[in-house]
């Protein structure tokens, strides 16, 4: 009891040990400081802390009794750096652990420095009040008539900073959105206190005032989740039945990647136009930076399919052809068209029993289709019934291996040709056939052949002989097979076959 007596009645003992508690605490502030980067950032508020104990410390001490008129002073300074100590920390919790780590948004430090000076100048006027003992209300008078004139100058960026902190509190959007906002559309890259910086999909940065930003009707495209449900427009000739419009659209969605399955696409009759049905089509997407892009594949392959299946996109104008079109130059044209189309079944070589007759009654059954680039016209397990001869383009022929990934083994050009098993004999496919330059293919089908077969069931003898040869020829690479093994396997397979295109046909013995 004697030395706190005595340790209290000396001024130089209270400095002291109000000193040695300043330091200490400093000491310990950086070495937490130093094992830990979540206190890092509050080590100048933790050390405030520490001024202030160490300040309180001196006063209990004698500081008090000593120095009357000082104390005050000094006491009222050391309330108003605890309380801005205290607000840094909350501050630090609830806006760079809480919001940016936990919630993944932001706190701009402006944000932080309003707060801070704000709610500082409320605990000025009252400590000035409670600890001095001043009349406040001449200095309230007067900080009103200033704060009201600098409102007034200053009236539109004081509503954006407003409009800036309201947005940060109810987070209609964040750092990373997808918005459309003041006439822009664009991701969201930064909200200060004055703006929204948004970058646009054309690569410009655009800022909008945060008072615009709330005083308009925003569209968050990133809430309340990634996913996004876009609309596409098409219109359709009213020769083509509305079931097969949907069928065909939504097989081209299921073909593109970036469209997902859940919800389920949506086409549907939107109106009846004067040159056309129009659909609406409605389907969901994740990536909304890319929403253009899968919309360009979408009406890509759309085009394809729609050209392949005779589907028919008509158009509100009148195209005058200056050419003179006769019977003579009509036939003279399609004569030209089937030379081209006989030319490359001759180089079949699995075709070359049909005579030259039966080429030119099946080309007059076949088709020629376009595809474009990325198109797979036929995938490894589906089964299969028609026969492809590549006229123009390159496709790559893809093996599907383990866990779902799919090997390039060959790129086939013009004049080659697969599907021949599927064809006569509707075996599955063996092999994904993807398109490498856009083409165009001459598609023989199980119906355009089966006329050639019936009128002529001797050509299915051939046909399996020559497959057979070929498929042997293959094996005995392979296994290295002796001439005579070679020729058994030929007949083996060569009786196989011909039962399965005679069964697969329909063909009778």
């Amino acid at each position: 009891m004697e030395l706190v007596q005595v340790l209290t009645g000396s001024l130089l003992w209270a400095t002291l040990f109000s000193i040695a508690l300043f330091v200490g605490g400093s000491i310990a502030t950086n070495f937490l400081a130093k094992k830990s980067k979540l206190l890092k950032p509050i080590a100048s508020g933790l050390k405030l802390i520490a001024l202030f104990v160490a300040i309180q410390a001196f006063l209990f001490l004698g500081g008090r009794e000593q120095y009357a008129r000082f104390s005050l002073h000094l006491n009222f300074y050391s309330w108003v750096i605890v309380i801005v100590a205290f607000l840094r920390l909350v501050l630090y919790m609830y806006g760079d652990l809480f919001v940016v780590r936990w919630k993944k948004g932001s706190f701009p430090a402006a944000f932080k420095n309003i707060i801070t000076a704000v709610v500082t100048v409320v605990v000025v006027l009252i400590l000035l009040k409670e600890l001095l003992d001043i009349n406040v209300t001449s200095l309230i008078a007067t900080t009103t008539v200033l704060t009201a004139t600098i409102g007034l100058a200053f009236q539109s960026t004081l509503a954006n900073m407003l409009a800036g902190l309201t947005i940060h509190l109810e987070k209609p959007l964040k750092q990373g959105d997808w918005i459309s906002a003041g006439g822009h559309e664009g991701f969201v890259l930064d909200i200060t206190l004055r703006s929204t910086r948004i970058k646009t999909i054309e690569n410009n940065e655009v800022f909008i005032p945060n008072s615009k930003v709330l005083s308009e009707a925003v569209v968050n495209y990133s809430l309340p989740d990634g996913a996004t449900v876009r609309k596409l427009a098409i219109g359709v000739s009213y020769h083509v039945a509305p079931n097969t419009v949907r069928k065909t659209i939504l097989d081209i969605l299921a073909a593109v990647p970036d469209v997902h399955r859940h919800p389920e696409p949506l086409v549907r009759i939107e109106n009846y136009g004067d040159f056309s049905v129009n659909y609406e089509v409605r389907y969901t997407i994740h990536d909304y930076l890319r929403h253009l892009d899968i919309e360009a594949e979408i009406m890509n392959l759309l085009w394809y399919r729609f050209k392949r299946d005779g589907i028919e996109i008509p158009f509100p104008i009148q195209t005058v052809h200056l050419k003179e079109i006769t019977a003579e130059s009509r036939r003279t044209e399609q004569e030209h068209a089937v030379a081209g189309t006989l030319a490359l079944i001759g180089k079949v070589d699995f075709l070359s029993p049909l005579s030259q007759d039966e080429r030119r009654k099946l080309v007059e059954t076949v088709g020629v289709k376009d595809y474009a680039a990325g198109e797979l016209p036929v995938r490894q397990g589906d089964a299969g019934d028609s026969f492809y001869i590549i006229k123009k383009g390159s496709v790559d022929v893809l093996v599907e291996k383990e866990h779902g990934q799919g090997v390039v083994v060959a790129t086939l050009g013009p004049g080659n040709f697969f599907g021949e098993m599927s064809l006569l004999t509707g075996a599955v496919r063996t092999a994904s056939i993807r398109v490498k330059e856009d083409a165009e293919f001459v598609v023989i089908d199980r119906e355009s052949f089966r006329s050639t077969l019936v009128h002529n069931p001797s050509i299915a003898e051939s046909l399996s002989r020559i497959l057979a040869e070929r498929q042997a020829a293959l094996t005995a690479q392979r296994e290295k097979l002796d001439s005579a093994t070679l020729e058994r396997r030929k007949r083996d397979e060569s009786g196989k076959l011909l039962h399965n295109i005679r069964e697969f046909f329909g063909l009778h013995d």
